[in-house]
């Protein structure tokens, strides 16, 4: 067995837990994780070399598909890069799996070229971190790596989601030799159930209570993915009790709520205010 087979199961891990997609910044360090998923049959891949564009790339088809994506890096600075995407992901919660490939663990702070203190990357932007063991020889050690990678696709799909980073320490050599054929193993994975955030009963009847008491209300919609029945019932009740709803284009208010949306819905009194986004100087 190749003492690199653990780093190769990765992309089978994340196939079979539902990553249809990858979008690789090749470097020298990441080559293992870089072919592993190139020749994985079920991974569609994007090479992007420039990290920072990566990052965004992999943020707007994690984004379209409402699945994780998974990003590849080599090991020094092309990981802080990502950062931008990843803290966008986090406030967005939306699924992203950062793979940063980095050097073992003997020669951090060690002045090596392009090493950098990679455990933990992004703070308090990502939902969590997980370090990939760095010596996969041992049979437990070879189970506790893909454990890890199953854990940490789990908690970026779990609601809410978010982006995590697992940090991928490798030594060389890091190509197969000429003639050596990379394999995917058969591995186990652990699925996490989904869950969904709802608001307790009693709750609900104190909000109905507050909007029935109040004279004046207001809806303001904030950032939120397209949601044909989420938009469908704010507008028929901005319609049915003349409620103006606000809120940013990012709000996607503007979108039709169904394919048979009754047009008389639309409110009239109570109209539905879009906000042109504006950037900040």
């Amino acid at each position: 067995m190749s003492s690199l087979q653990a780093v190769h199961n990765i992309p089978e891990i994340c196939a079979q837990l539902g990553i249809t997609d990858v979008v690789l910044s090749p470097g020298s360090r990441c080559a293992p994780l870089t072919i592993a998923f190139a020749r994985h049959p079920a991974i569609t891949v994007r090479t992007v070399p420039d990290e920072r564009a990566a990052a965004f790339i992999g943020l707007g088809l994690a984004q379209a598909q409402r699945r994780a994506v998974a990003l590849v890096c080599t090991s020094g600075t092309a990981g802080l890069n990502y950062a931008p995407a990843v803290a966008e992901a986090y406030f967005q919660q939306i699924p992203l799996v950062v793979f940063t490939a980095d050097r073992p663990p003997e020669w951090i702070d060690q002045l090596d070229g392009q090493t950098i203190r990679q455990a933990d990357l992004y703070g308090a932007h990502a939902k969590g971190t997980f370090t990939f063991p760095a010596d996969t020889s041992h049979a437990d050690a070879h189970w506790h790596a893909g454990r890890l990678v199953s854990e940490a696709i789990g908690l970026a799909e779990q609601f809410p989601a978010g982006p995590v980073q697992v940090n991928v320490p490798l030594r060389e050599p890091f190509y197969p030799k000429a003639g050596e054929e990379l394999q995917f193993e058969p591995v186990k994975v652990t699925r996490e159930l989904p869950g969904r955030s709802l608001l307790p009963a009693a709750l609900l009847h104190e909000l109905r209570e507050a909007i029935q008491t109040t004279s004046r209300v207001l809806v303001v919609a904030g950032q939120h993915p397209a949601d044909a029945e989420l938009l469908l019932a704010v507008r028929q009740f901005a319609a049915a009790y003349q409620v103006p709803v606000v809120g940013d284009l990012i709000a996607n208010l503007h979108l039709p709520a169904a394919p048979d949306f009754d047009q008389r819905l639309r409110p009239s009194a109570g109209r539905i205010y879009l906000w042109p986004f504006r950037s900040q100087a």
